[in-house]
Order: C-alpha cells, then structure tokens, then sequence
C-alpha cells in the first residue's frame, strides 16, 4: 500500500510518495527540469533505528546540534541519511565522553578534523584519570570483601569508614616497622660482631637482643587493635595472646572478647 502526495515550496515541487514496506518514505524533489529522489525517515523511525528516544531527537534539534530535513507544515519531522549518520556520530562521541557542548562545537568548525584530534587527546587524559580513580575505588571495595568485616559491620556505617581509616593508617606503621627490624638486625650483627672482638660474654648480647626484640614486640602491640569478623567488635588482645597467635601481615588469628570466636582478626591501627 502506497500513499501519494505534492506540493510547492517556490519553484521546488516536493512529490512525497509513502511505502510501508520499507518503514521509509520516498521524497520525490524537482527543482527545475532536475528529478532527486531521496529517502525520509520520520523522528519515530529514527528513534527506533538508532535505539534513542523521540525526546533526544528533539533535544538535538532545540540545541542546534541535528536539525530534520525538514519539519512539515503539521509539525512532523522527518530526516534524511545525512542527518542519520550526523546522529550516529554524536552518539558515538558522547559514548567516548564527550559533552555536547563539545560535540556541537566539533561539528560547527570548519577545522572539525583538527579539532577533535585535540579534543580526542584532552578527553584520552581525562578518561585515563577517571580510570585512575575507579581504579582506586575498585581496589578499595575489594580490599573490604577481602578484610571479611563488611557484612560484621554494615549495622554501622561509621565504623565501617573508621575501620578503613584505621586500616590505611597501618601501612604507615608497617613501613616504619619494616626500618626498624632492619635497624634491629644491623644491631644484632654489630653485636655478634663486638662480641667475638673483644671476647664478651655470648649471654650479655643474647639478653640485650631479647630485650630488642621484646620493645619491638610491644611498641607494636602498642599501636594495633583488632576487628572481629563475625561480630565486628573491635579489640586488644593480651600482650601474650599476641605474641603466640599464629598471623599473616594484615590478620592475626585471635579470640574475639565479645562473641567468643577465634578467628583471622584484621588488623588496624588505635590511633
């Protein structure tokens, strides 16, 4: 079935010829003794071809950004091939994160080959910090599945942001310990060194490196609190319990106070 119509515009006559078939309507333009037809595609065929809505188009169109073919009389718009490709192209440049602003910029310029090859280097740098962040983001939500607190904690939101502020503190406090097991190793050499040097007593540098080690021991104990992962309760171990409790870098394997559990505890700083 096919529906067919004319009209004047000056000296152009428009023969507007409508096939259902093709969901596309055949615009039949004579200017002069010269014949072009063209397809036409209403903002509703449009819209479903490219997946967007009416509204966007319409959006476009107020922003000077896509303008129809041309718009009839009752008000209905309809687009040609160009206008559909001009569509595809600022959706593809809003996919790569683009602003509109920019994009109607890129399409208005004359150097718009220029132009986005800047933009496209500006927006290549933006998107890599955005990575950055979410990076960084991404690492911090992993890190929370993995401490196994969350869902311990989640009946409180600020104890959640405390225990991460607390935990991220540690890895200052295990850098500073890192400088001083290496200081007490150097001195334990020396040690060792001075006494074959000079003959001392092999007892007098064992004590004196107990004692090191039992300062290092408690400066540390000092420091550090631990969070139940079945309860989330927060707290400090006797100085023997955490001597003798089996750990790794970041948990040590204790007996939570309040549900009486013994589990990998995480640990984070007091302050």
């Amino acid at each position: 079935m096919a529906e067919y119509e004319h009209y004047h515009l000056g000296n152009i006559i428009f023969y507007n010829l409508t096939i259902d078939f093709n969901f596309a309507s055949i615009v039949i333009v004579k200017i002069g003794g010269e014949t072009v037809m063209q397809e036409k595609y209403s903002i509703g065929e449009v819209a479903k071809m490219l997946d967007i809505s009416t509204r966007t188009l319409r959006f476009y169109d107020e922003k000077g950004l896509v303008k129809p073919a041309y718009t009839e009389e009752n008000g209905y718009r309809f687009y040609e091939k160009e206008q559909i490709r001009q569509i595809e192209l600022i959706l593809f440049l809003k996919e790569l994160g683009f602003s509109l602003k920019q994009i109607k910029m890129l399409i208005q310029d004359e150097r718009g080959s220029q132009s986005l090859e800047l933009l496209l280097k500006q927006q290549y740098q933006e998107n890599k910090q955005k990575i950055k962040e979410l990076t960084a983001k991404q690492k911090q939500i992993e890190h929370l599945q993995k401490i196994g607190v969350l869902s311990a904690a989640l009946t409180n939101f600020s104890d959640i942001t405390s225990i991460m502020r607390k935990e991220n503190k540690m890895t200052v406090l295990r850098r500073k310990m890192c400088l001083y097991i290496i200081m007490l190793i150097i001195f334990e050499l020396i040690s060792i060194s001075l006494m074959y040097a000079l003959r001392l007593n092999a007892s007098i540098v064992i004590v004196i490196v107990v004692l090191g080690a039992i300062m290092f021991s408690k400066y540390y104990y000092d420091r550090v609190e631990y969070v139940c992962p079945n309860c989330g309760d927060v707290f400090i171990p006797s100085f023997l319990a955490f001597n003798v409790a089996p750990h790794t870098p970041k948990f040590r394997k204790l007996t939570c106070p309040k549900c009486g559990k013994k589990s990998y505890c995480l640990e984070i700083s007091r302050e």
